[in-house]
């Protein structure tokens, strides 16, 4: 599992690569399979859900076409079931994801 460090700036931080990372860059984290869990620095809180459908909306805005979007769009479905199973509270972010379906992100 990838842990990204998310800062009171809104900068993204790779513990395991030691670097700062864009929103498309953890979108594309996301669309390689890579789980990944994202936390709030300093409170520990899990934004995974969140800071995931803002990576969504990145990777959309850069790359238009629906292939990439529904295949992305499924990526985060299962990254949001992976961190359910971890015990986090996004059950409600996976089911308004699931019920707005694949292709209407």
């Amino acid at each position: 599992m990838r842990f990204i460090l998310k800062y009171s700036n809104r900068r993204l931080y790779d513990t395991h690569k030691r670097k700062v990372i864009t929103l498309l860059e953890l979108s594309e984290l996301v669309l390689s399979g890579e789980d990944v869990h994202v936390e709030l620095k300093g409170t520990g809180e899990d934004i995974s859900a969140v800071t995931m459908i803002q990576a969504i909306l990145e990777y959309v805005r850069r790359h238009p076409d629906d292939e990439a979007r529904a295949q992305l769009a499924e990526r985060v479905l299962l990254a949001l079931r992976g961190s359910l199973e971890h015990g986090n509270e996004a059950a409600r972010d996976v089911a308004e994801v699931e019920k707005a379906g694949v292709g209407a992100i």
